[in-house]
């Protein structure tokens, strides 16, 4: 935690924007990453989420360019839709909505779309893995409102998002892992319909 806490402030007093300024083997992996996740019709797999709390919770992910949908099915019934600038989060359990900007959530660095990452969003690491890359980004012009790191497998130059880890400004963390991933997956708008309240 302290180590990502000095990186935010490091980040904060050097903000770059785009990507410019990494190796251009690293540009290039950049490049990919967007054209995979710009051109991903439909993916749907299982999830497993830790924390912002440290309650492990599951569920199915649901992702289509510029729009996210987590059905929670432990520890409790939950709705997560997000797009369109807001996160609504619907606890079946309680009847309780919320509703959450996400211009200073990590997750709105993936739900821009078309994804670049220049321009506001800047890119602070690209990280090559055995059959794995994984990029993080903040925000160009307030990295210390939060880092978003997307993990993806990299097998024969074919890329799959595998996962998210992300902290806020607030120094809340979450992972989620997915597994069983589909992709070229149908998904209809409607599922990216808000919960009502």
């Amino acid at each position: 935690m302290k180590r990502t806490l000095a990186l935010l402030l490091f980040l904060s007093g050097c903000a770059t924007s785009g990507y410019g300024h990494l190796p251009a083997a690293d540009q290039s992996d950049v490049h990919r990453i967007e054209a995979y996740l710009n051109g991903i019709h439909g993916l749907q797999a299982e999830f497993a989420q830790q924390g912002p709390d440290s309650d492990q919770s599951e569920g199915q992910f649901s992702y289509v360019p510029g729009h996210l949908r987590l059905d929670y099915v432990t520890p409790h019934s939950m709705e997560l839709v997000a797009g369109e600038g807001r996160l609504v989060l619907a606890d079946r359990s309680s009847g309780a909505v919320t509703h959450l900007s996400l211009r200073h959530n990590p997750l709105g660095l993936l739900l821009r779309h078309p994804i670049h990452f220049d321009g506001e969003i800047q890119v602070t690491d690209v990280r090559h893995g055995d059959g794995s890359l994984q990029i993080s980004v903040a925000q160009a012009d307030n990295p210390s409102q939060g880092l978003l790191t997307i993990q993806f497998s990299d097998v024969n130059g074919q890329l799959s998002l595998i996962g998210l880890q992300g902290v806020d400004a607030r120094q809340h963390h979450f992972g989620v892992v997915l597994s069983d991933v589909h992709q070229g997956v149908t998904i209809a708008p409607a599922a990216f319909t808000p919960p009502a309240g």
